[in-house]
């Protein structure tokens, strides 16, 4: 029986297991009645996770204006969606930081995956998106159907990458051809089992062709600009996956051109040293 997206992104789910914090904070933040106290004890209840939510209040990357040492503040600062996307954020880095694969360089991997959200928060801002945090989660994790896929089908992926090159086409086109499926596919199927806002799985899903996504256009072309933006910068996320052509339909959905990429590129590179602080480094001890 031929694997399937969602066996992958099931045997992944198992494998890369995240925080109960993390888990608790998502059903919170789509619970109406709950209030900052109740998101306050559960973030409490891990220690780490406490004190990268106070660095990520009194970080530049998030420029709040004043010192924040308290968390009651640092969460009303930040507010509930925002909160569960930094939350997200440093908890699926932390997850799959655990997993190993011979066909990716993580560092270069995740290295990649933060420049397209710095980038795609970046233009979320640019389009008057009201909660850019979100585009910033979804940048993180456009990819994440790749580290599935490195790690469940190895020989297939080596299938996928001579395919690619022989052919100069894409890693999603090869996947396709070889797999019947791509790792934008398996991205999606990940995030809903993570049960994670339609918007962010659906503008994942189609983070190579936002023409295709009907209800977040919008969002799926903000990653697929930024994602584009990244390779351009030369953070790409594998030496194969060069394709820095931007569909001009997304252009059009944000109203936005191309002469805006290499003023972008500057603002972005600066924005991604300060995301690299926040995320990859050591917070009381222990890392991201």
């Amino acid at each position: 029986m031929p694997v399937k997206a969602i066996d992958v992104a099931t045997q992944i789910k198992d494998l890369a297991s995240l925080p109960e914090a993390c888990i608790q904070i998502n059903a919170l933040a789509d619970n109406p009645a709950s209030t900052t106290h109740d998101i306050k004890e559960v973030i409490e209840t891990d220690v780490a996770l406490s004190a990268r939510i106070l660095k990520v209040a009194n970080s530049p990357f998030y420029n709040y204006g004043r010192r924040v040492e308290d968390l009651n503040r640092a969460i009303m600062l930040i507010g509930t969606e925002g909160l569960r996307d930094i939350v997200w954020a440093t908890s699926s880095i932390s997850s799959f930081a655990k997993l190993s694969n011979r066909f990716v360089d993580m560092n270069m991997f995740w290295r990649h995956s933060l420049y397209v959200a710095t980038a795609a928060r970046i233009l979320a801002q640019k389009c008057h998106v009201i909660n850019k945090d979100r585009l910033f989660l979804c940048g993180l994790l456009h990819d994440v159907g790749q580290l599935a896929l490195y790690q469940i089908m190895p020989e297939a992926m080596e299938q996928v990458f001579v395919r690619a090159e022989k052919n100069d086409v894409p890693l999603f086109v090869a996947e396709k051809y070889v797999l019947g499926f791509t790792h934008a596919t398996v991205s999606y199927a990940l995030l809903r089992m993570w049960c994670l806002p339609v918007s962010i799985c659906q503008s994942v899903a189609y983070h190579h062709q936002p023409g295709k996504c009907d209800d977040f256009r919008l969002d799926a072309s903000i990653i697929h600009i930024a994602n584009a933006v990244a390779n351009r910068a030369g953070h790409t996320g594998h030496n194969l996956e060069y394709n820095n052509q931007i569909d001009p339909n997304a252009w059009k959905v944000t109203g936005l051109s191309e002469k805006i990429i290499d003023s972008m590129i500057q603002i972005a590179d600066e924005q991604f040293r300060d995301a690299l602080a926040l995320y990859f480094s050591p917070v009381d001890g222990q890392v991201a």
